[in-house]
This record gives structure tokens, sequence and C-alpha cells, in this order.
């Protein structure tokens, strides 16, 4: 069913065709014993195949020529997911009814599509009143459609393939004063109450605001109340599990009702068909996330088994869940919460029984322990790799400490806080104090050891070849065990084994004899990645994020976008990228230092290069951040020069021993690589670009273009002496300077050069080998 469901997604609907005529073929040619499978197996392929294209088409969208106008329409629809605020903009999805290019014809056109909403508020009472709108509620409002953003750098979130899995397609935005919305009875409204109310009483228990919203995140699934600092340590420790309603407490409140109703009384078969009951409100109440449906699922199954006397293997309830959840959605084979729940569980259903069979002779207890830790991370691994970059080497042991702990006091204690609160406040003062407890000292070292910067956390992102690899890996584990493969020189190979492919994902051969340049889609600003083969890495500026504080408490966000923070740093997580040997602070302006406070947590530094110049008050906050971690600030004089490897020169161009200051004080650099050259010139202008002039310039290949294509740059005299094959400028999309200039692109194109925009293409990587040079385009042209 899965093939079919991908197949359909990537491939032309011609290989249904294919595959009938495939599966036709053998079944001529192989033994009559086996002709029914793969009939069977083609028919289920084929059928999941036309089931996912109709799918598609009954959710296409009809809006969608409207939103590439960016036009905006009246419609009306229904609310159809929570409301979630972040400041002053509310966020949630709408099922749309009716629409029309204006208020009067509004119900000229009928659908049921999603969007994605976008509701702006202008003060603490639209606030408070739009945290009361509940699903199913009808509102009725002009809203500006436009197509969400697609992925402007590798490896980034794509917002619009995150969406379209979702179903939807266009974006909108409106005003709270030109909504009209009318509440409606909705059962998801009800359990949205309820959850609501469960998150005010927590907020009661715990005053510590940090406590009760990470208690929140842990009892009822609403991750987004976590701080962000947590999070990111839970993130970057392999624990997010943790805060995602999962197996565990699904298995844990199951038990603990269960026990209730047998202490009051109730017959166990009437006990478990209660609990079914209370499984599927509990799902619901926790926001039916696919976790949480899947482990809902299969423990439902399960207490019905109880209650019929049945017995049915794991791995049967297992696919049951995963058939049934694709049919109601087969976009949730995308979803990397689904990913993980569904292949985490298959991977303990099928090693843990065999794990137990490995040191015999240790306590039963401890053995299960480890057995569960060590094949949930051996499975979760490429997932967590390929989607987030992210592994910690430490995380196996952190996950077998951690998990029990929390599991045994934490959670249990902190749903029996909330429940005895019913009764009397003063009944939860020991559970919460418990739980309270246990997490201070919980996380305490957890942040310590996230501090360590402990290598091989950061991986890059995994070639196809090598997730078919590690997937037949995982195939082959519990087929050669079954075959009587695991005597010690077994369980050695396979050790060995598992590695080379852990090694195989570090693609240590990867671009040894290559330079490779991204010049990273950073907005209105400038950060461009050196990396000399597997050498060294240079960082040239990380952008910037122009914030000003908020008017009003309320309108802070919970966790602002900030460049280094949201654009460089996934960048270099996802290029496997650990230890940055110089960074490169062209001068003092936020566009283009002002990202590097977020990454100087999180990497090791060789040295940092300054111009030289009286530090900016940013700059020097800055260097100071760098001082505090030990790295050398150096800068540099005309005509000094350095070698990476053969073939590979660095020259320091500007600034010397002059008067020049801000923009015309930028660090120039030379880079030549292979008898290629690049130039690389900050934001310098036009008196700067005299004086390298005047201190002797050459032809170049690749002109990084100054300033963001500014006319106050890239003046005739300099484009003359430099006289550029390609041209690379770069400038956020739409920005207010209009950058970059008219006269600038009419001078490279009189010069002939080729021009790359990161406006209009996104991220640009120039990769430089001894053969040649070649370009890639994040966003091609149309």
């Amino acid at each position: 069913m899965m093939i079919g469901l991908i197949l359909s997604a990537y491939l032309h609907p011609a290989w249904l065709l294919l595959a009938t005529g495939v599966s036709w073929a053998l079944v001529a040619w192989i033994p009559f014993t086996y002709r029914k499978y793969v009939a069977c197996y083609s028919l289920i392929s084929i059928l999941a195949g036309l089931f996912f294209y109709g799918y598609e088409n009954l959710h296409s969208s009809e809006v969608k020529p409207v939103a590439e106008r960016e036009q905006r329409i009246w419609v009306e629809g229904v609310i159809d997911s929570p409301v979630r605020r972040d400041g002053d903009v509310a966020r949630f999805f709408i099922t749309i009814t009716s629409w029309g290019e204006n208020q009067r014809d509004q119900n000229e056109h009928r659908s049921l599509e999603k969007i994605a909403l976008r509701v702006k508020l202008a003060s603490f009472q639209e606030a408070a009143q739009i945290e009361q709108w509940r699903r199913g509620g009808v509102i009725v409002a002009p809203i500006r459609l436009s197509l969400p953003a697609r992925a402007r750098n590798p490896h980034s979130f794509d917002y619009a393939s995150y969406l379209y899995r979702q179903g939807v397609h266009v974006t909108g935005e409106t005003n709270y004063q030109t909504v009209d919305m009318t509440p409606a009875f909705s059962v998801w409204a009800s359990f949205q109450e309820w959850q609501d109310s469960g998150a005010k009483r927590i907020e009661s228990l715990f005053p510590d605001p940090e406590t009760a919203g990470y208690m929140k995140s842990l009892l009822l699934g609403l991750g987004q109340e976590v701080n962000p600092e947590l999070e990111s340590m839970y993130s970057n420790l392999g624990l997010s599990h943790i805060l995602a309603i999962s197996g565990l407490h699904v298995t844990l409140v199951s038990s603990m009702f269960m026990w209730c109703l047998e202490r009051i009384g109730i017959r166990r078969r009437l006990a478990f068909v209660v609990t079914i009951f209370f499984l599927i409100g509990y799902v619901l109440l926790v926001g039916a996330s696919a976790s949480a449906i899947r482990s809902g699922l299969m423990g439902s199954v399960g207490l019905l088994c109880q209650v019929f006397g049945k017995r049915l293997d794991g791995k049967d309830v297992w696919a049951g869940a995963l058939i049934l959840m694709l049919m109601v959605n087969p976009y949730q084979l995308w979803h990397v919460g689904f990913q993980l729940s569904f292949a985490v569980t298959l991977g303990l259903i099928i090693f843990v029984p065999f794990s137990l069979h490995v040191f015999v002779r240790v306590p039963v207890w401890i053995r299960t322990l480890v057995a569960v830790t060590l094949s949930a991370q051996l499975v979760s691994f490429p997932f967590l790799i390929y989607h987030f970059h992210l592994f910690s080497p430490v995380s196996w042991l952190v996950n077998l400490v951690v998990t029990p702990i929390l599991s045994v006091l934490a959670l249990p204690f902190g749903y029996i806080a909330v429940v005895l609160d019913f009764f009397h406040p003063f009944l939860a003062v020991i559970p919460v104090w418990i739980s309270t407890e246990s997490l201070k000292w919980i996380h305490l070292p957890l942040f310590a050891i996230e501090k360590m910067r402990l290598p091989f956390t950061y991986w890059p992102h995994p070639s196809w070849w090598w997730l078919v690899l590690y997937t037949c890996f995982l195939v082959v584990l519990p087929i050669s065990w079954k075959l009587g493969y695991h005597r010690k020189r077994d369980i050695m190979l396979t050790f060995v084994i598992f590695l080379l492919l852990i090694v195989a994902a570090r693609q240590p051969f990867s671009g040894v004899e290559e330079v490779r340049i991204t010049f990273l889609d950073v907005g209105q600003g400038d950060s461009i990645v050196v990396e000399i083969g597997d050498q060294k890495v240079y960082l040239m500026d990380a952008g910037g994020t122009m914030r000003f504080p908020a008017a009003e408490p309320w309108m802070e966000k919970r966790d602002p976008f900030e460049v280094g923070k949201d654009v460089v740093l996934p960048f270099l997580m996802a290029r496997g990228i650990e230890e940055i040997d110089r960074v490169v602070m062209t001068h003092g302006d936020l566009d283009h230092i002002g990202g590097l406070k977020a990454l100087v947590p999180h990497f090791s530094f060789g040295e940092v290069l300054v111009n030289g110049t009286a530090p900016s008050k940013l700059e020097g906050e800055i260097v100071r951040l760098f001082q505090q971690e030990g790295v050398p600030i150096l800068t540099g004089l005309p005509g000094q020069s350095w070698s990476d490897g053969p073939g590979i020169e660095w020259k320091w161009l500007h600034p010397g021993e002059s008067t020049f200051s801000g923009n015309d004080a930028s660090v120039v650099l030379q880079l030549t690589a292979f008898n290629k050259t690049v130039l690389f010139t900050g934001d310098i202008e036009k008196d700067g670009e005299s004086q390298l002039v005047q201190n002797g310039l050459t032809s170049v290949d690749v002109l990084k273009v100054a300033h963001h294509g500014s006319n106050t740059s890239s003046t005739e005299e300099l484009l003359a002496v430099t006289a550029p094959k390609v041209a690379v400028i770069s400038a956020g999309v739409k920005n207010r300077y209009g950058h970059p200039s008219s006269e600038v692109l009419h001078r490279l194109k009189k010069l002939g050069s080729v021009v790359y925009r990161t406006d209009a293409h996104g991220a640009i990587t120039l990769v430089i080998t001894p053969e040649g040079l070649y370009w890639q385009a994040q966003i091609l042209d149309t």
C-alpha cells in the first residue's frame, strides 16, 4: 500500500499501466504457487495509487490562480484547527464554504478547500477575544491570498510542501477588525474547551511559567507552550519524543484509569470497554496528533483483544492502524511525526524481543530498558538526520536515564496533581512538588551536557543510497536472527557493519577535491559559506534581522524569527559542519553580522577576521562573545595571502592602513581555487572600489556584487578591470531599497556577465573542482 502511495506521489500516472503490464508478465513466467502473491500485491499497490490520485483530485485548489495574483477575495469558511496566537498574530486553518471577488457575489463559488489564515491583531482586547475562537466557528472576511513560500536555502524548511501535505495550497491574511465570526457547536470545540481548562488548572498548580509550559506540553500535548530554550535542549539531546503524546502517555494513562476502575469494583471486562472509550476521549483531548492517534488505535485494539480473549500479533495491530490512518489521509505518510511514530513502534515490536536474548545474565528489567532505548534510537536515527540533521552521540544514554525517570515521576505525578486538584488544591501539593523537583534535577545536568558541544551532533543530509542501505540493514537484522545468525561472531559482524554505516552517514569522502561556495538567501543581507574540501570552513557574515521592541508585552513573539538561528544555523547543520575555521566579519552593519550572535553557542571557531577599524556597538558585542570563547580576533593588510591546500590561495585586498569607515571599510578577499578566481566585496562602495583598482586588481571569474547591487557600488571602473563572467547579488525579495539597482544590472548585462540573485534564485551554490566549475540555484528560472 505504501509503495503505491509513494509511486503515485512522485511518478506520472502512467506507472499504473506499467505496473499492470509488469505484474502480468511476472504471473506468466513465475511458478503457479507464487502467482497469487504477485497478483495480490500488485493489485493492492495499484489500488493504493488510484486512491492517492483520487484523494489529490478531491483536494485540488480552486483559489490558487487568485493567490498567484495576490488578490483579495471575500470568504465564508469554517475554522478547521486550533487558533494559535503568537504576539500580535493568530494562525489557523479554515475550510472555505463559499467565496467571491466581493461581498455581494460571495456565494458565487462553492468550495471545500482549506487555507492557512493569518489574522493581524491591533490590541490586547482583540488578542483575548481571538483566543476564545474555537473549531467549527464560521467566519466571513475579506482575505488577501498568496502562495506559501518554498524553501529558499538547501535542506531548509519548505513551508509550501508542509502545507501541501496538510491539504493546503494557499495562504491568506486579514485583520481582526474585518472578520465576522459566529460561534458554532462542534465536538472539537468541546474538547478544546476542556484542554484549555486543563491548561489553566496546570498554570494554577505550577507557579513557575517555564515548568507550567513544560507540563502543559507533557500532559496535554500543547507543544507551543514550552520555553524555546528548553525545547531546543530537548531537540539537541534527542528527547523531543517525551514532549509528544505517544505510546508512553497512552500506556500510563490507560493503566492508571484501569487501576482506578478496578479499585471501585468494576468488573475487568467492563473496565476494558470503558477504558477504550476513555482512550478515544483522551486522544481528542490532547489534540489528536499522529502519534496520539496511532497509540490510541493500537491501545484500543489491544484492549478489545482482552475483552474477547483473542491474541493478535503486534505487527498486525501496527499494520491495521497504519492502513486505517492512511485511508483517512494518505498525506500523513509525509508527516515527520507520523513517520517517527510508526517506524519506532515497529522497531520496538521487532527488535526488542531479539535484544532480550543478549546478555542473558543481566536482570530482565535492565535488558528491557536497554533494548527499548537502543531499538528506538536505531530506528529513529535516519529520520532524525534526514529531517533535522541532528543526532547527539549521547542521545541513547540520556534517553536511557531520563525517560524512565520522567515516566516514573514527572509524568504520572503531573496527571495525579491535575486529578487531585479537582477535589481540593491542597491535595495536589505533594505531586506538584515531586514533579517540579524532578524536572529541576533532570534539566540542570541536561543543559550542562548541551553546552559541552559534543562532536558528531550535526549530520550532513543523507544521500538516497545511504538511506536504502540503512533500511536494508534494518530489514536483514531480524531475518538473519531467525535464521540462526546470532552467535558472538555474528553479533560482532553486525556491529561492524553498523559502525561502517554510521561512518558513511558522515560522508567522509564527499567533496574532498572541491571548493563549495554557498551564497545563502538571508533576505536583505549577506552570508556566504565557503567549504574547502573537508578541511576548512569559512563563514563570511551571517545576515541579520532588524528587530524593534514590542510596543506592548502581549505583542511579544514566543520565538521571534532571527536569520542566524533560523537560516544560517540550519544550513550549517545540514552540511554537517561543527567547526568553523574562520569567521569573516566584513564590517559592522546588522544585515551582515547580526546573525553571528545566535551561532556562537553552537560551534567551535578557529579565528575571526575583522576589518581593523573602530568597531560599531554591535560588532563590539559580537567580538566580546568570541573572546569569551577564547577565539583570536585578527585583521590583515593588502597583499597578505595564505593557502588552504594545493591550488587554493586567499588574498587580503582591503582595507589597509587608511581612513576608510562604514561600508568602504568592508573586508575584501580574493579566493583562487583550481585557477578560478572569486572576489568577495562585502558592502564596499565607490571610494573603496577606486582604492582596490589603484592597488592592482585583475580579472575574476566570479564577482560577489558589493552592497546588494546598490548603484553606489559596482562602478564601471571596477567592472572594466574585473570583467566577471558571473556576478552574484545578495538581496531580499521586494526589499525597500530597490536592490539590485537597474543601473548595476545594466552594467553587468553590457559586460555579458551571467547574473545570479538570491531574491530571484534563492541560495546560490558554486562548486569549483580541478575539472572546472558548476552552479546550483535553489529556485530555478521559469
